[in-house]
Formats: C-alpha cells, sequence, structure tokens
C-alpha cells in the first residue's frame, strides 16, 4: 500500500519531476514547470466533492429542523399563515451564506412580524433539544469517568502473582561420582515443577523481584544391593543452598544440612534424607543452586528430591 501511495505520488508530480537530475531540462533554468493536467483533474474533482458534500450537509440539517419542528407542535393547529411563515424561515436560512450577525439583521427585514412568533417557537426547540444532547453527552462522560477510576482502582488493587518455584530433579542427567557437583538437572515444567514470576536458566534459579524469600531442599540418598557394592562404608551425604550475587561473582552458602553415616555392605537397602529451609532477603537477579555430595546415590524420584522458593513479601 505505501509503495502504491509513492507511485501515485510521482504520477501526480508529472514526468517533468520523474525523469532524475541528469534527464535535459527545457526553458528557463529555475522556472516551475505547468501543472499536470492530472493534478489540475485531481483537485477540481476534490472541490467538487468537498462543495456537493457542503450542499448535501445543509440540505440534511434544514429536513431534520423542519420535521423535528413539525413533530414539536400540534398539526391541527397549524394554520396556512404559520405553514407560510416557516417555510420562509427554512428558505431564508438554506439560502444565504451569511456570517451569524448578517443572518440576524436579514431576519428582521425578511421575516415579518406575525412570523416572529413561529421563529422563536423553533428557537425555542432547538435551543431545548441541544441542551438535552449536551446534557446527555455530560452523564455519558462522567459515567465513563467513573468507570474508568474503578477500573484503574481495581488494577492498582489487584494483588500481584507472587513469584515461586519447585523444581524436581531429572533422573536421566544426574551426574555419577562422590565428589561435590553442582545441580543443574532440574525440571521447571514437568510433572509436579512449576515456575512463576522466576526464571530457571542453567540448573539455577533467578530471582526476577526484589523481597523477602522462603528457600527449601529436600535431598533423598539411597542405595539398593542391585547397584552394586559401595566404594566406601563411610559416607558424607551433605547438600548446599547456595546465592550467587549479580554484583561479586563468587558463591555464598546460605544453608547446609547433612551427616556422615556408616552403609554396611551387607545392608540390603540404605536411605537418607536432609530437609532444609529458611527465609532469605533476596535481590533481582540473584541466582540460588543447590550443591550435593555423591550425586550418584541420589533417589531420582520428584517427591524425594527437589527444591523451590516463594516470595513472602517486599523489601521496605
Amino acid at each position: 500500500m505505501r509503495r502504491a501511495s509513492r507511485d501515485y505520488t510521482k504520477y501526480l508530480r508529472g514526468s517533468e519531476e520523474m525523469g532524475g537530475a541528469g534527464a535535459p531540462h527545457e526553458g528557463p533554468p529555475h522556472a516551475a514547470p505547468p501543472p499536470a493536467p492530472a493534478a489540475a483533474a485531481a483537485a477540481s474533482r476534490s472541490t467538487f466533492v468537498a462543495l456537493l458534500g457542503l450542499g448535501l450537509g445543509q440540505v440534511v440539517c434544514s429536513v431534520a429542523l423542519f420535521l423535528y419542528f413539525r413533530a414539536q407542535m400540534d398539526p391541527n393547529r397549524i394554520s396556512e399563515d404559520d405553514t407560510h411563515c416557516i417555510n420562509r424561515i427554512f428558505k431564508l436560512h438554506e439560502n444565504t451564506d451569511l456570517q451569524d450577525t448578517t443572518l440576524e439583521s436579514q431576519d428582521s427585514k425578511l421575516i415579518p412580524d406575525s412570523c416572529k412568533r413561529i421563529k422563536q417557537a423553533f428557537q425555542a426547540a432547538v435551543q431545548k433539544e441541544m441542551q438535552h444532547i449536551v446534557k446527555s453527552q455530560h452523564i455519558r462522560a462522567e459515567k465513563a469517568m467513573v468507570e474508568g477510576s474503578w477500573l484503574d482502582l481495581a488494577r492498582r488493587n489487584k494483588p500481584e502473582i507472587q513469584p515461586f518455584a519447585h523444581l524436581t530433579i531429572n533422573a536421566t542427567d544426574i551426574p555419577s561420582g562422590s565428589h561435590k557437583v553442582t545441580l543443574s538437572c532440574w525440571y521447571h515444567d514437568r510433572g509436579w515443577a512449576k515456575i512463576s514470576n522466576m526464571t530457571f536458566s542453567n540448573g539455577k534459579l533467578i530471582v526476577n523481584q526484589d523481597g523477602f524469600y522462603y528457600l527449601y531442599a529436600n535431598i533423598c540418598f539411597r542405595h539398593h544391593e542391585t547397584s552394586g557394592n559401595l566404594s566406601a562404608n563411610y559416607l558424607q551425604l551433605m547438600v548446599y543452598v547456595t546465592k550467587t550475587s549479580i554484583r561479586i561473582p563468587s558463591s555464598h552458602t546460605l544453608m547446609k544440612g547433612g551427616s556422615t553415616k556408616y552403609w554396611l555392605g551387607n545392608s540390603e537397602f540404605h536411605f537418607y534424607s536432609i530437609n532444609v529451609g529458611g527465609f532469605f532477603k533476596l535481590r533481582s537477579g540473584e541466582k540460588i543452586s543447590i550443591e550435593v555430595s555423591n550425586p550418584s546415590l541420589l533417589d531420582p524420584d520428584q517427591d524425594a528430591t527437589y527444591f523451590g522458593a516463594f516470595k513472602v513479601r517486599d523489601i521496605d
């Protein structure tokens, strides 16, 4: 559509201007080219349409006012003289194109005193209708203003969805070994895992809003004899909840828990669970992650190994 508009503009400008800077130019160097016939025809059509619209508008307004005046009066009470006065008033208003002050002087000359009563009744009816229209528009405006203020108040008072996250272990990507590692294998949108107004990226939970948050983690370790023999009977099973600041790239431990367990080699099944939780003031952009020892012993069920956070209140 924009390209078509540009082409039409070039068409109106004429072929003399479309030749470019290098095209030969006849006549005086500073003389303006004559208007193109298409442009002149378009201007004439625009002027004709505008005048036609004004004429139709005057006719419509006159007819509407005449019908209104007839509706306001009892037809049985309109005499032949009154009808003559009405026609004279309308013809005067239809045929004149003068200003308001000149129109008033023409009224006093062309309308006899016997028609002044009808003219006054006509003006009173029009004024009454205009007052009714203005009053209706004023009521609508006030109603819209009140409704808009209520909507704004409702938006301001609407409780914001508090940030929260619940992440569950991804059993297909659990690292092996017995050394402490940062777990990155979490689900955030599968099963019981959900997240809202927080971000999960590269195994870390990212805070999007400043506030006080409750952080929690539940880590389960287990071993069955069918998984093979343990490399050591004494195991230090630990979990660390860490925070990485946006200003200081180093991590800080917020919570830790665990124990050193002695798992006998002849036992069929071993199990140990660690649960930690606490309130912390967090800033937008800070990251929460989980570190564990002996990741190969993690329980892969979503109801056993998980961590999360939810905002409690804003920072004062």
